[in-house]
Formats: C-alpha cells, sequence, structure tokens
C-alpha cells in the first residue's frame, strides 16, 4: 500500500502527535481511537505516560476496522520546556481480504428493490478490503428499512464475521429474515376540527396499502400545511400480527380560528408596501373560510374578500367566490377597477394545480391619451406547476404556468379577444451553490379592437421581475406622441448566474431582454448589471444594479425585490 503521512495536528496549548505512514482516512481514523490526543500540556507526566503506552493497542484497534491486522508501529515521545509531542509511525502492512460473502434476503424482503438495492450498494463483495463499517452499515440499513417498510417480524437469523489474520482473508455471513411486509391498518382520528370525511382526505394512503412510514411524514405535512390545526401527531401503532397491518393514529388540535396579518415591504415596482389581511381559517367543521386582505402602494392598492370552501369534501378540491377593487398607476398606464369571480381550484397529480375561473370585471383605465371603460366577462383556467428541492433557496427546481382567458361582446362585454400567456423559470445548481436562473414569459392577445382593452388585459414590459433597466411597465408598442399603448403580444427572458459569498449573501450577474409588442414586430430592450442577495430572515431579499442599453435618459436603475425564488 502506499502510504502518505499524515501532517501533525497540534492538541491543546502546543501538544502535538504526528501520524505518519498512512493515508488519511486511516489516519483519521486512528486519531479518533486515541485518547493521547486528547490530552492538554498541563497534565502530569505520568498521565501522559500512561496514554502513551496504550497508544499502540488504540492503534491496532483503528486499523483493524478498516481491515489491516499485522501492523508494525514506532512511537516516539519528546518533552520540550513547553509541552509533550508524539511521533507516531505506522506501516499498516498487507489488508486482510474478503473470502467469502454470504448477504442472504429471505422474506418478501428478497423481491424488494429496497433491500437488494442497499445490499448491491454496501461494497462486501469477494476479493474487496475487509470494512468492519461497511458491514455495520448494511446490518443498520437493514434493520432502517425493515421498520420503516413494514417488515415488523424480520430479525437477522446469521450475523458473523470470521477473520483469518494470518491468511489475510476473513468469511461474512450475513442473514436477513424480513418475513411478510405489513399492510397499512385502520386510521383512527382524535380531533373535532373537520368532518370526519374532510379530515380523512388528508391521508394519501389507503388501508391495506404496503406500509411505508415515509407516507405518514407525507400525511403529517399535508396537515400541518393545511392552516386547520394547532398541533399533528401522526404515529403508527403496535402492529397487528393476526391481520398482518399497522394502525394509524391521527390526534389533532384546532388552530386559532381568527388570524390577523400586518405587513411592511418595498419593491423598485411597487415602491413602499402596507398590507392587512384578516381571515377565518376555520368557519365551520366543514372546511369553509373567508377572508379580507388589504395592500396599499403608490403604484398598486387593492381589497379583496375571498370565500373559500372545499369540494366532495376534498383536500384537492377547492372553491372561491372573490370580490375586490384595485388600482393601478404606472408610468404608462392607469386603471380602476371592480372584479365578482368564482375560481374552482384542483390538485391534480405530478404537483400541477389547475384552476378554472369566471369572473365579472368593469374597469376604468387611461393609457396615453386612450380613456375608457370596459365591461367584461371573462371566463378562463390556469395550468401551474412549481417544483422545489427547498422552498426558501431551491438549488433544483422550476415553475411553469399557462393561462388561457378569453371575452366576447356576445355575451356582457364590451368587446372581444382571446388571450394565452405562458411564464417558467427554472434554478439549475453547480458544485459549491452556484446556481444559473432562467426565466421566460411569452404571451399573445387575438382581439377584434385593441384600443378597447383595458389597461389590465395589455401587456406591458420593464420592471424587477420582467426586464431591469427600465421602469415597472414602461415598455411596450408606443402611440404617434411617442407614448406607451402596451402591445397583444409578450415576449420578456432572463439569464442569471448567482455565486455564494457566505452561508447567507451571494452576488449575481444578470441579463434580461424582451419587450410588449403588436403582431411579429418584437423590438427588444435588454439591460443587464449586478446585485447582491441576502438570506434574511423574512425570505430573499434582492438588490440590483441594473444598467439599460436602449435607453438614453439613465445610465443604471436600483432594483429591490423580496420573495421566494420560484
Amino acid at each position: 500500500m502506499v502510504a502518505v503521512a499524515a501532517s501533525a495536528v497540534a492538541a491543546r496549548a502546543g501538544a502535538t502527535v504526528e501520524i505518519a505512514g498512512v493515508d488519511s482516512v486511516l489516519a483519521d481514523n486512528v486519531r479518533a481511537y486515541l485518547t493521547l490526543d486528547e490530552e492538554p500540556c498541563d497534565v502530569p507526566q505520568w498521565r501522559v505516560e500512561q496514554q502513551y503506552r496504550a497508544a499502540p493497542e488504540q492503534i491496532r484497534e483503528a486499523l483493524q476496522a478498516y481491515g489491516y491486522y499485522e501492523p508494525v508501529i514506532e512511537t516516539a515521545m519528546m518533552r520540550d520546556d513547553t509541552c509533550w509531542h508524539v511521533t507516531l509511525t505506522i506501516a499498516a502492512g498487507e489488508p486482510v481480504l474478503l473470502r467469502r460473502v454470504e448477504l442472504a434476503l429471505t422474506g418478501e424482503a428478497a423481491r424488494d428493490t429496497a433491500f437488494t438495492g442497499a445490499r448491491d450498494e454496501a461494497g462486501l463483495a469477494s476479493d474487496a478490503v475487509l470494512d468492519h463499517g461497511a458491514y455495520e452499515r448494511l446490518k443498520v440499513r437493514w434493520f432502517d428499512l425493515a421498520r420503516e417498510r413494514g417488515y415488523a417480524d424480520a430479525r437477522f437469523t446469521a450475523n458473523r464475521i470470521d477473520v483469518y489474520p494470518t491468511e489475510h482473508a476473513a468469511d461474512v455471513e450475513l442473514a436477513f429474515d424480513s418475513g411478510p411486509r405489513y399492510a397499512f391498518g385502520r386510521v383512527d382520528f382524535k380531533q373535532t376540527v373537520l368532518t370526519e370525511r374532510l379530515a380523512g382526505s388528508y391521508v394519501t394512503f389507503r388501508e391495506g396499502e404496503p406500509y411505508d412510514a415515509r407516507r405518514l411524514t407525507e400525511v403529517y405535512g399535508e396537515l400541518s400545511a393545511s392552516g386547520f390545526f394547532r398541533t399533528v401527531d401522526v404515529r403508527a401503532l403496535a402492529p397487528d400480527a393476526a391481520t398482518r397491518t399497522i394502525p394509524v393514529e391521527i390526534a389533532l388540535t384546532g388552530a386559532a380560528r381568527i388570524q390577523q396579518s400586518y405587513g411592511i415591504g418595498f419593491s423598485t415596482d411597487t415602491g413602499p408596501r402596507f398590507r392587512f389581511g384578516r381571515n377565518n381559517q376555520r368557519y365551520n367543521e366543514r372546511g369553509h373560510q373567508f377572508g379580507i386582505n388589504a395592500q396599499l402602494s403608490p403604484v398598486i392598492s387593492e381589497i379583496t374578500a375571498n370565500y373559500r370552501l372545499p369540494l366532495r369534501g376534498s383536500r384537492t378540491e377547492w372553491l372561491n367566490f372573490d370580490t375586490g377593487f384595485e388600482r393601478e398607476h404606472t408610468e404608462t398606464a392607469e386603471s380602476e377597477r371592480i372584479e365578482l369571480g368564482a375560481r374552482r381550484v384542483l390538485e391534480r397529480e405530478q404537483d400541477w394545480t389547475r384552476t378554472e375561473m369566471l369572473s365579472l370585471r368593469v374597469e376604468d383605465f387611461t393609457v396615453a391619451d386612450q380613456e375608457g371603460r370596459a365591461r367584461l366577462l371573462l371566463p378562463g383556467v390556469d395550468w401551474t406547476r412549481i417544483r422545489a428541492d427547498n422552498e426558501i433557496r431551491p438549488q433544483r427546481g422550476s415553475r411553469l404556468s399557462l393561462e388561457l382567458r378569453a371575452a366576447t361582446d356576445a355575451v356582457l362585454s364590451d368587446t372581444s379577444f382571446l388571450q394565452a400567456i405562458a411564464r417558467g423559470k427554472w434554478i439549475w445548481s453547480l458544485p459549491r451553490g452556484r446556481r444559473f436562473l432562467v426565466r421566460g414569459d411569452v404571451g399573445v392577445t387575438a382581439k377584434k379592437d385593441f384600443d378597447e382593452l383595458p389597461a389590465s388585459v395589455r401587456f406591458f414590459a420593464g420592471g424587477d421581475n420582467s426586464v431591469r433597466g427600465y421602469e415597472f411597465e414602461a415598455l411596450g408598442p408606443v402611440d404617434a406622441a411617442g407614448q406607451v399603448v402596451g402591445g397583444s403580444a409578450l415576449a420578456t427572458g432572463s439569464f442569471e448566474f448567482e455565486q455564494p459569498l457566505t452561508a447567507r449573501w451571494s452576488m449575481a450577474l444578470f441579463v434580461d431582454s424582451g419587450n410588449a409588442f403588436e403582431g411579429s414586430r418584437l423590438d427588444a430592450r435588454t439591460g443587464a448589471g449586478f446585485g447582491a442577495r441576502w438570506q434574511s430572515p423574512l425570505g430573499p431579499i434582492r438588490l440590483d444594479l441594473a444598467h439599460p442599453f436602449d435607453d438614453d435618459t439613465t445610465d443604471w436603475r436600483v432594483h429591490v425585490s423580496l420573495g421566494p425564488d420560484l
């Protein structure tokens, strides 16, 4: 074996124990076994000598864990005026190799890929160097899998390692009889918060399905995130050998009915924001909820009321009734609108959420020199999917959405149009926490008369989440006087690279491009720059400095935004 001397590591107050002759893995294990390495300089001499004499046996134990049973060990100790110093020179010798390896699985686990995969990845094979740690890890892994996957009768029927140091060989026998895999049994609820049917809809498994403890974690997460409960306790009860099932008990207590929230925020797009919300999270045991929310800012102010109820006693299907008033004032448009609507929200497989919408909107608007009032009956549908490995700062994830909406002057609307909007954002990670963030937004409108479209259904570009370097919704087609009037189509994109500096701080480089436009004439505007990212207790805060390449009125623009990446 080719050995590399391990560097000396100082103990307390100048004491050193130098380990030479073995690689870093063996050296680290030797140091973990040594008690000498823990002695300070002011310890009595007899104590240091006692630990020094014990060092060779401790080194042998450390090396045997990795299959080295015949090491040659040389020790030397000296003491100067300040402290003691020890040098340990080790020749590990020829390792013990595995000769006969029997890793037997019987019972239903023999056909369970979780068990067979753990066996195949254990590194225990003929002619491999004996590693006691790998053997123990496989034992622990099989035992944990049995407990996790419902093998309540599992046991080891053989468990031995025979080592023949003079032959440099070892035989391993490990036999695990899993017995049958138990299924989920009855689920008993202890709660008076929701109806039995609605509470039961949060259980993501069925009685009789193969037991998997991870499903209990899923149920716990769903119940905790529902907002209905103050405490959630999901536990497996003792296995029932007669039925080969594992019953589950779920105990719940109700959260406070009334929840009030206040908030202050800021972004370059909207300026300072003040938020208030008052929501009844548990209006009744059927899961109905009611809330009023308000936001006040120089650009966008709104007040909305919402009544929400589950359909068919299910957590995955909801009906929302909404009403509200919104006022928006940007550099390019002003609008005031009142809206009354309903939404059916259905959570589907593969993380997709489908929202079917119908709303009646009355909007007064001013865009450039165009003024008008529009009444729109807007049916629509939206599909959204969000996937992330971390909600706060994902290393890998995506957000995709597609919205279709329309109006016709034949039914309660002043104009006719059909609109489609697709949005996407993707995050990929590199080693050391570096990330790439890519964003794209595309929209298109088939319209009868563009001038009759209110500001809320026209496309504009520019701002913190569009093309940085330009003001919020300041980009789009212009009229004869050079004033932005918005477009019937949109295409914007962004590419960003983020480099961590500390655990909470990182820097970013980015380039954004795109615009709102008419027909196929896209006059893209581009901005690029750099910024800082802070993972604050309130969520990610972004500070960007962007240069607009197509704006002669300013060289740089500051953008500040707060919120999750997806």
